[in-house]
């Protein structure tokens, strides 16, 4: 199974990346890591219910620049308005629901008006 959903080239990459109002998690991952391949489908099921609040990269490290809070994977850096939040090691259950709860908290899903002339 395959979960990495983008490429990061650089750091100015990395920026871009960064450059949005939602927070943004990051995993860093490896397909050769077990441990990655275990967290994966957690980190899936419990990101997927943030969707609409935050932006979500999964990364991997062997096509990915090193970043320096990367020191085991997997990995997941939280960011917002490009600042560095926390960093979480190992991607366990509590941890991530803790994470995603606490950071996406000041962006609720904003739901969509409907078209003028239409019911609500």
């Amino acid at each position: 199974m395959n979960y990495v959903n983008a490429v990061v080239e650089d750091k100015a990459a990395f920026e871009r990346e960064l450059n949005t109002p939602q927070p943004v998690f990051i995993v860093f991952m490896s397909h050769d890591c077990t441990a990655c391949s275990d967290a994966m489908p957690r980190f899936m099921r419990i990101s997927e219910r943030y969707k609409d609040q935050a932006k979500v990269l999964i990364l991997d490290c062997v096509n990915t620049p090193r970043h320096p809070r990367v020191d085991r994977i997997p990995m997941l850096l939280i960011y917002r308005d490009q600042v560095l939040l926390d960093a979480l090691p190992g991607l366990a259950e509590d941890a991530l629901e803790s994470a995603f709860e606490q950071y996406t908290q000041a962006y609720p899903v904003t739901p969509v008006a409907p078209a003028p002339g239409k019911p609500a």
